[in-house]
């Protein structure tokens, strides 16, 4: 067939595609010690002027398939802190070797060890391994310092896309718990995926990809984490976790218990006012502390029959324990006239437990490749919170409630995904299918009976989809385009009576389309995406829930999900990075305030749907390495067009900048990172951030004994200048401001890690959509 390909092009068919006469060259490309090594440029060359053809970069395990005419018959291998390597052009190349670079700076000998991102399909890679994000300390630490996602205070963000899904090793993330048994020096590299493609639940926006470090070794293992912090308020609270393991063969035993004790400051002010006849003002400062303690434990068995066969199954256990309490002093004006003030206080003790399965079967029969997943889960929470409230009316006598109210809930979830993957012309075809069952049962009682009702309802929601996906590599452009299809079935009830108006069936496809480019060291990437947010189950609950006497939140059956079309651009040349998004959103999901029963001081807040709107942002990140220092620049700007009419001018649309500096010192004394970030005035949907943040961290961190043992002193927040000032905007009848002070924390993380590496465990999961929504 070849032959017969060249015959036509020789008779000078000028139509046939350059691809179709091209040859595969195929290898294996590894470092000295012989571990593969991932994201190697490969490009092929002609002769004799060197000019480029083609290239690709080397998949996880070092491998490679390069298509390529018969023109580039030089290859060159290289990657940054390696010497590059050429060879001549042969069908099967076999294995090829880099060597580390070394530069002489001076009289200091400085192994190359920046941290390079690189675009590959539909994600950016940031490469770990070997370089000095290996001294970041923790998986939180060490992800706020990756191009384009903040991490702090356990929350996580890529820019522009919101929260991300995490895999670990393929795996989808069930707790924050599982991120923080992992360190930085055990990470070979992090994907960032802003649209994800078809395989994934359409309520996804963005994912964070985590592969770790090869097995060290077969036998015992053992990591134990160590944290301890202390904040302004003089709280000391921490975690100890200890990870055990057992290698053998095919056979991989893992087992996690972690004890947490936490306490959570959380002082604030928030003036709500509502604008009617008169101006109603109701100044409320809280200051309150979320307390709990918490147990949680896994353990996962696995077993590899061979490279083609492997099995597994795990259960996990979790149990926290909260005491939440505080306090708050409310002042209600009208025109600026006092008419009542009130001091609320109450106390919520919490009870959940959580209980969660996977098994799993990951495969390869020929040329099919076979991913089964099997999940299940069973939670229950009881939440009571008691309040005691005394109020005085302008000339009146004070007087006093006191209410009680109790939730309990019920969630149960078992879901089943398929994903089958295999080559098809020149590429790989995916396609697969979930099918996942979810019930969620709350009662919710109240104590005097006549403040609100009390509630009984239930929501069962059955979710079916499908997908199909195809990649394939095209010279120096890789294309991945997919399918996905979704139909919801969402049953309500309330005291076991169906209810049909709240009740509702969703059926959506959502396309996706990545394309990258790699043109020796310029990396291109464009990439279009649909998603969808379905509300949470507590956001579709008919009940009304007591706070205090002027405050309540609701649910609102009638919520619809919020849906996005999004376009992605991103290019990277050594160490400087570019990246663009606009995304249009269609029913935005937004907290709302409104007057409950005509009584203007009384505030209910619940989700409401919002207008359609655009948004834009775009990003810059630079990453030199000078000796011993390795900043990290990172500009961001976003802007959205955001429609809502408020009382007076409305600042909706005006910009938000973020500038992140971070700089590490490799001295050979220890780790040393100062990091800096600057956020201005802006919006966000319809939150106007109204005075700008600024904040600094410093870490230390000193590895011994060749890494088995870790520490690091990090420092949140070191001048307290992170604060936050907010004004949250609810149409033209009312506005709240949000303000908080800044607090320091100083923490240390003490890890000790014995012959760790990556578990062979291989389950990715099922019915991770539905698992976010309880």
């Amino acid at each position: 067939m070849k032959a017969y390909l060249r015959l036509l092009a020789t008779c000078g068919l000028p139509l046939v595609p350059m691809a179709l006469v091209a040859q595969a060259v195929t290898g294996r490309v590894v470092d000295d010690k012989g571990q593969p090594l991932s994201y190697t440029n490969v490009v092929a060359l002609s002769l004799p002027d060197s000019s480029f053809v083609t290239g690709v970069m080397t998949d996880d395990d070092g491998t490679f398939t390069l298509e390529t005419p018969e023109t580039g018959r030089l290859l060159r291998f290289s990657l940054v802190g390696y010497k590059t390597v050429y060879a001549d052009r042969r069908d099967d190349i076999g294995t090829v070797t880099l060597v580390p670079a070394e530069q002489v700076l001076g009289e200091v000998v400085v192994k190359s060890n920046l941290p390079k991102t690189r675009l590959k399909g539909e994600g950016m890679v940031t490469g770990v391994s070997g370089t000095i994000l290996e001294t970041a300390g923790t998986m939180e630490h060490l992800l706020d310092r990756i191009p384009n996602v903040s991490a702090r205070n356990g929350k996580i963000e890529v820019f522009g896309r919101g929260e991300p899904d995490i895999y670990i090793n393929g795996r989808k993330m069930r707790d924050a718990i599982e991120l923080e048994r992992l360190g930085s020096d055990n990470i070979k590299d992090i994907e960032v995926i802003a649209n994800p493609g078809a395989r994934y639940d359409a309520s996804v926006t963005s994912v964070i990809r985590i592969t770790t470090k090869k097995a060290v070794g077969e036998g015992f293992s053992v990591n134990n984490r160590l944290f301890g912090e202390l904040n302004d308020y003089g709280y000391v609270v921490g975690q100890e976790r200890l990870n055990l393991g057992w290698r053998s063969g095919g056979l991989d035993i893992n087992g996690t218990l972690s004890l947490s004790r936490w306490a959570n400051p959380d002082p604030k002010q928030i003036p709500l006012i509502t604008y009617l006849d008169k101006t109603y003002n109701q100044l409320c400062e809280i200051d309150q502390v979320y307390k709990s303690r918490t147990l949680n434990g896994r353990l996962a068995i696995s077993y590899m029959f061979n490279e083609n066969h492997s099995i597994g199954i795990s259960a996990r256990y979790d149990r926290r324990l909260s005491d939440n309490g505080g306090w708050m002093n409310s002042v209600f004006t009208q025109d600026g006239d006092t008419t009542e003030t009130l001091r609320s206080e109450y106390t919520a003790p919490v009870q959940a437990t959580n209980v969660q399965g996977n098994a799993y079967y990951v495969g390869k029969i020929g040329q099919w490749n076979i991913d089964l997943n099997t999940d299940w889960m069973w939670s229950k929470t009881r939440n009571m919170m008691n309040t005691s409230e005394d109020f005085r009316e302008t000339g009146q006598a004070e007087e006093h409630n006191d209410v009680t109210t109790q939730t309990d809930g019920r969630n149960s979830l078992i879901a089943s995904k398929l994903v089958v993957t295999a080559p098809l012309l020149g590429g790989n075809f995916s396609f697969g299918g979930e099918y996942s069952y979810s019930e969620r049962k709350t009662v919710y009682t109240v104590l005097p009976k006549d403040i609100i009702d009390d509630d009984n309802s239930r929501i069962e929601e059955g979710m079916a989809s499908a997908f199909i996906e195809y990649a394939r590599q095209f010279g120096p452009v890789n294309m991945q385009v997919g399918l996905r299809y979704e139909n919801v079935n969402f049953d309500y009830f309330e005291d076991n009576v169906y209810k049909d108006g709240q009740s509702k069936v969703y059926s959506n496809l959502f396309p996706s389309l990545a394309l990258s480019a790699m043109f020796g060291k310029l990396n291109l990437q464009l990439g279009y995406a649909a998603d969808i947010h379905r509300p949470s189950y507590s956001q579709l609950r008919s009940n009304i829930t007591y706070d205090n006497r002027y405050t309540y939140e609701g649910g609102n059956p009638f919520l619809l999900p919020t849906k996005s079309h999004n376009v992605n651009f991103a290019a990277s040349y050594e160490w400087a990075m570019f990246s663009a998004g606009y995304s249009h959103v269609i029913d935005p999901m937004l907290q709302h305030s409104e007057t409950y029963k005509d009584d203007p001081a009384v505030a209910l807040f619940r989700q409401v749907n919002g207008e359609s709107y655009d948004k834009v942002y775009a990003s810059f990140n630079l990453r030199p390495a000078f000796g011993i220092w390795h900043p990290s620049l990172m500009l961001g700007i976003q802007k959205q067009w955001f429609k809502m009419d408020v009382h007076g001018h409305s600042p909706l649309d005006n910009p938000l900048a973020t500038i992140r500096f971070n700089n590490t010192l490799d001295t050979k004394i220890c780790q040393i990172s100062v990091n800096m970030d600057y956020r201005t005035a802006g919006a966000d949907e319809n939150v106007y951030i109204r005075k700008p943040s600024f904040g600094v961290d410093l870490s230390l961190y000193k590895a011994f004994f060749d890494k088995k043992l870790t520490v690091q002193l990090y420092a949140d927040d070191l001048f307290k200048t992170r604060k936050n000032n907010l004004m949250m905007f609810y149409g033209t009848m009312r506005e709240s401001y949000y303000m908080t002070p800044a607090m320091r924390n100083i923490n240390l993380t003490v890890v000790y890690k014995f012959n760790v590496g990556r578990s062979k465990y291989k389950g990715t999961g099922a019915g991770d959509g539905q698992k976010s929504r309880f």
